[in-house]
């Protein structure tokens, strides 16, 4: 009975040595969340003055993206150059789709006095310019974060891109406007949302695009280089 003890001890602290090693599953998935958790925390600092958050997000949907790549680097660090490099595109971009998106908010309640034929055109109009911006805004930040263009390049780029890649575009807008909603809804549902996000949320959420969004760009490069 020593004996089988003692070689039932010494198997088993050798499945804990694999268990708890660094390339182990089980490590691999608590270095994954702890990251995601991490990036959380930073998406939240680097967006607390509000005008921030377009480059936060830019610098949480590259570093997903070099996660979901398996690029080895600093998780703060790395954020933090992402953020600092692309400030400016992605601050600019962010202003002018909250610009736009409150000019579309106000011209849905205005179009109620208009007669029903121009109604119908405004709106469906309105409706475009909206998918337009979902869309925009879906690959935009994961892209400059990626990619080195002159903005006209990259807006066109990205028409290009959601063409070509219609199906994972659809799920994309389909994702996005679902979470918007969702989270809009009503009360409960905001705070439900801000409790969700305080944790880890917002990196859960552009983790379910940005693997969208590396399929899309693995294409990308994979005809570029071949």
């Amino acid at each position: 009975m020593i004996r089988f003890s003692g070689v039932y001890d010494l198997l088993k602290g050798r499945d804990m040595d694999k268990l708890l090693s660094i390339d182990s599953p089980v490590m691999k998935g608590l270095t994954f969340v702890v990251n995601l958790v991490l990036l959380n925390i930073l998406f939240i600092l680097t967006s607390l003055p509000i005008i921030t958050v377009g480059a936060s997000l830019c610098a949480l949907q590259t570093s997903i993206q070099n996660i979901l790549h398996k690029k080895d680097s600093s998780i703060t660090k790395n954020y933090l150059r992402i953020f600092k490099a692309n400030f400016k595109n992605s601050t600019l971009f962010y202003l002018v789709t909250i610009f736009l998106t409150g000019i579309m908010y106000l011209d849905f309640r205005l179009i109620s006095r208009f007669p029903i034929v121009v109604k119908y055109g405004i709106g469906m109009t309105i409706i475009l310019i909206i998918l337009s911006l979902i869309i925009l805004m879906s690959y935009y930040y994961a892209y400059i974060g990626r990619y080195e263009n002159s903005i006209k390049t990259t807006l066109k780029n990205i028409g290009m891109i959601s063409l070509q890649n219609l199906f994972q575009t659809i799920f994309l807008v389909i994702y996005n406007i679902f979470i918007i909603y969702f989270t809009f809804s009503s009360p409960a549902s905001l705070i439900t949302m801000i409790y969700f996000g305080t944790f880890i949320g917002f990196a859960l959420i552009n983790l379910g695009s940005g693997i969208i969004i590396k399929q899309v760009f693995d294409k990308i490069e994979v005809k570029k280089f071949n």
